[in-house]
């Protein structure tokens, strides 16, 4: 874990990344959730039949880009043209260019579960320069709630209760334990909603 904590990764906590990949030695790179058990390692829930859980499958390694923003991210959904890549150091895969850090890891394990496979990657390089910007959606989700409580008497109040109570279930499932998570369980608490 200490390579990954100097990038301030919360164990269990679930940050919003690019994974780059090569196919057919072209580069590859999609948004995916990560988190840290405590180990030098980085976990991920793919599924089944996904392109890039294929190239991981197939190459063995393969790199976590955490972008500065949520653009590169849905540049690879919408745009993949405006990605601009470099080869990675220690492992064949590629660099998405831009991000605020990187992590170079090998293939540990891949597990299957029902429709999803568990990949677990052993890291052999992060590289950061200054400070990393860490995506969590935690933050926004807590916000967003905030700002839905605010509105509920000009809001049908069922459909919001509704917003609300998974706003809570997805930060409690991406920054367990979190300062985030505290708040959006006293704000149900408050509207008087079992959380």
């Amino acid at each position: 874990m200490d390579q990954l904590r100097r990038l301030g990764l919360q164990e269990r906590w679930i940050y919003e990344v690019l994974i780059s990949t090569l196919r057919h030695e072209t580069p590859h790179a999609a948004p995916i959730g990560v988190w840290t058990d405590g180990a030098d390692e980085l976990l991920m829930d793919m599924y089944d039949g996904s392109q890039t859980l294929a190239n991981i499958l197939g190459g063995g390694a393969f790199v976590v880009n955490f972008p500065a923003d949520a653009e590169p991210l849905y540049a690879a959904l919408r745009a993949p043209q405006r990605l601009a890549f470099t080869a990675a150091r220690l492992v064949r895969a590629p660099v998405v260019a831009g991000c605020t850090a990187t992590v170079e890891l090998t293939l540990s394990s891949a597990l299957p579960d029902g429709d999803k496979v568990r990949i677990v990657g052993a890291v052999k390089r992060v590289y950061h320069a200054g400070a990393p910007r860490l995506i969590n959606r935690a933050e926004g989700l807590l916000l967003e709630s905030l700002v839905l409580a605010s509105r509920l008497e000009r809001r049908e109040t069922a459909a919001a209760l509704t917003t609300l109570t998974e706003n809570h279930r997805v930060v409690s499932k991406v920054a367990p334990g979190s300062p985030y998570e505290r708040a959006l369980t006293a704000l149900l608490r408050d509207l008087g909603v079992p959380s």
